[in-house]
């Protein structure tokens, strides 16, 4: 009789191994989905919809363009919050939980950038501050506290200039204002300087788009990682600012922003400041050798209400580096600005 010895049969054979093959399919799955949703930069909406605060998005047509933005939380004081470069108005997810509870909060994204509309015109942070203001008009805003950082912080100062019966309080962050006191010393050392050097690049719209154009994610991570002290930003960090400059006419946009700053300079130094002598106003810097010039520049354009903080941990990104120091600050001003008569 010949013997014959059978392969010992796998205890995954059969219809075990088919349901191993689809546990591991599942396990696949998940791990790509679960890094997906690690990798996407945390929205606005994510972060109100996380603190549990009504949110309300929508597109506006206001002095002619579309700007998105987000109303968020109770219908209270309003907190109008104003982006800077190169970011949207993502920038402020950090902020939503804090001062949704308390605050209406408002955050638009400037024209041509995030979900706003690009235009071939319209940069000069005259007629951003205008696209705020009809944007105010349409959700029926009177009066509100208005806060700005890097660009946004001049879109801020532009608003203020023209409309300053529109204000509760103005608060602005890490931005040097073109055509305040220091500007001829800004513009002379500028060029030379690591942190403004790209003023002069980024102006020359057509050089600085054959420069960075297909290279998005490379210009946002320099440039924010170059200006940081306390984080080390990754792409998936800025998914949402490269999304932003990668579609169609944003990064030319962004420039156009930089490429205004004379005439930015022109108009702040022609504006009347008297309606702001005694409006509530905040300048906020991180830690630097120069010290606290906002607050220079505000009080030398006859702001007579301004009070000055210094952040320790950041060295430019205030609600990315340092959220916490950043909202105490923000928090104890406006909270200040709230007791006084308006």
């Amino acid at each position: 009789m010949e013997l014959r010895i059978e392969p010992e049969r796998s205890a995954a054979s059969g219809p075990s191994r088919v349901r191993m093959a689809l546990a591991a399919l599942l396990v696949s799955w998940l791990v790509t989905m679960t890094a997906k949703v690690h990798a996407e930069q945390i929205s606005v909406e994510a972060a109100a919809t996380a603190a549990g605060l009504a949110i309300e998005t929508g597109n506006a047509g206001v002095n002619g363009v579309t700007i998105y933005y987000r109303d968020i939380g109770p219908r209270a004081e309003p907190v109008i919050l104003l982006h800077g470069f190169p970011e949207t108005g993502d920038t402020f997810a950090r902020a939503i939980a804090t001062l949704g509870k308390r605050y209406r909060l408002v955050v638009p994204d400037l024209r041509g950038a995030g979900q706003s509309q690009r235009t071939s015109s319209g940069y000069d942070k005259r007629t951003l501050a205008t696209d705020v203001k009809e944007l105010m008009d349409r959700l029926q805003i009177d009066r509100a506290h208005v806060m700005g950082h890097d660009i946004g912080a001049r879109v801020a100062y532009a608003f203020a200039v023209q409309y300053p019966e529109r204000l509760l309080s103005l608060t602005v962050a890490e931005a040097f204002i073109e055509g305040l006191a220091g500007t001829a010393e800004f513009k002379r050392f500028a060029p030379t300087n690591p942190r403004t050097q790209h003023f002069a690049r980024f102006a020359r719209v057509d050089e600085a788009l054959s420069e960075y154009q297909g290279k998005v994610e490379e210009l946002v991570l320099s440039f924010m990682n170059s200006r940081s002290k306390s984080r080390k930003f990754t792409g998936d960090d800025v998914t949402r600012y490269t999304a932003s400059l990668g579609r169609d006419g944003g990064l030319r946009a962004a420039f156009m922003s930089y490429e205004a700053f004379d005439r930015d300079a022109a108009f702040a130094a022609s504006a009347d400041t008297s309606g702001l002598s005694r409006i509530p106003a905040l300048a906020i810097v991180c830690q630097n050798p120069g010290g606290n010039i906002l607050q220079r520049q505000l009080v030398a354009a006859g702001l007579k209400n301004v009070k000055g903080a210094t952040l320790d941990g950041c060295a430019h990104w205030i609600y990315e580096e340092n959220p916490d120091e950043t909202l105490a600050v923000l928090t104890d001003f406006l909270g200040a600005a709230n007791a006084l008569p308006k």
